[in-house]
């Protein structure tokens, strides 16, 4: 098991039962994402010898929240209760120096124009999300090759499915409402 996967999980593993079937899905949408700022990162501007995305605590922590409130709060308007789950977890690591990174990181990840220059981590995490729930279709200059091994490598399992039978049922319910997430 890598390092990347032992952080993921000490970090989703309190949350197995409440992910229930979606716990595999969702653990390698999360590793995606984190595999994509990865590669983004690669092709960005950023110093040669700043530490790679994937092993940082803010990523790791960004990346492991920033979906789950769907599950831990019971709604599709879960980007406060994902956001409250990453300072929960900071808090207990002792590193609330990361709380307004990371909670701009979960809160503006779906949000429509960019979120910062191309390599903030604001930015790169939001471009990474976007390219896994995209299908890949916007790779922000990622090769196809890289995102194809990353998605061969760590396969959807029913994540994208589940998105959108969610979509469907919040639009049903809230039709004034149906992507709350999305930011301009």
């Amino acid at each position: 098991m890598s390092a990347v996967v032992e952080e993921v999980d000490r970090r989703l593993t309190p949350w197995r039962e409440v992910l229930g079937a979606d716990w595999d899905p969702y653990r390698n949408h999360v590793q995606r994402v984190l595999a994509f700022c990865d590669e983004l990162h690669a092709i960005s501007f950023r110093a040669p010898h700043s530490p790679v995305p994937s092993t940082t605590e803010e990523y790791l922590t960004a990346a492991a929240f920033h979906d789950l409130g769907i599950w831990s709060a019971g709604t599709f308007d879960y980007l406060p209760p994902s956001v409250d789950l990453a300072q929960q977890w900071l808090r207990e690591q002792d590193r609330g120096d990361l709380r307004t990174l990371v909670t701009e990181m979960i809160s503006d990840h779906h949000k429509v124009r960019r979120a910062g220059p191309p390599a903030s981590p604001i930015e790169v995490f939001r471009r990474a999300d976007t390219m896994d729930v995209s299908f890949g279709l916007v790779r922000f200059g990622v090769p196809r090759r890289r995102y194809s091994a990353v998605s061969k490598e760590l396969p959807d399992n029913g994540f994208h499915r589940r998105l959108i039978n969610l979509t469907i049922r919040r639009t049903r319910e809230h039709p004034t409402s149906p992507l709350p997430m999305f930011k301009w």
